[in-house]
């Protein structure tokens, strides 16, 4: 649970809590005083807005619970993918908001009341890259194809120059006493031999 202290809601919780991609895993608590000067918070709209560092931006409202001693507002977060879908530093922006009039047309006209918390951005943690092999059947069978195909390729390679090419193993001694070394042999210098 995170606790508001006045409009300063601390992340350090949420530090390594969020990972990449991640989709409703993790529900975070987050209590408010219900009243801020003469307002009562409870009849207010709380949204919580997470903006990514490319700025990707997306928001949720969150559902609202008094406490048992109905002094303060648990706020209810379900993490959804939106928030996640982009590693590394989310900057979150809580707001609390009410219209007076409930008939005011709230595309057209900004909130009678807004409350902004401030919370230190937090660190969407990046999943590690794996290998490029594919876990599925599909895959397995390309990779095994390709394979087969490499050592043919080689095989056939090899084929042509066991074909071109004599191999003959030889001390040092005996290669430099040669006058004319063939260059259709591949000569292979060993130990003198004792």
């Amino acid at each position: 649970m995170l606790k508001a202290n006045g409009k300063f809601i601390d992340t350090l919780p949420l530090r390594n809590l969020l990972s990449l991609e991640e989709s409703k895993a993790d529900t975070v608590i987050i209590q408010v005083d219900r009243y801020h000067h003469a307002h009562d918070l409870y009849h207010f709209i709380f949204v919580m807005r997470g903006i990514t560092e490319s700025g990707k931006e997306t928001q949720k409202v969150l559902i609202k619970r008094l406490d048992e001693s109905e002094n303060y507002i648990n706020l209810i977060w379900n993490i959804s993918g939106l928030f996640t879908s982009e590693a590394g530093k989310l900057f979150l922006d809580l707001t609390a908001y009410q219209y007076e009039n409930p008939e005011t047309d709230t595309s057209q006209n900004p909130p009678d009341y807004l409350l902004h918390y401030q919370l230190p951005a937090i660190e969407i943690r990046d999943i590690p890259k794996g290998t490029s092999q594919a876990t599925d059947a599909e895959s397995y069978t390309a990779f095994w194809t390709q394979v087969l195909e490499t050592l043919t390729q080689h095989t056939s390679q090899i084929q042509a120059l066991q074909n071109r090419i004599t191999i003959q193993a030889m001390t040092q001694a005996a290669y430099d006493a040669l006058e004319n070394p063939d260059p259709q042999v591949l000569y292979i210098i060993t130990a003198a031999q004792t």
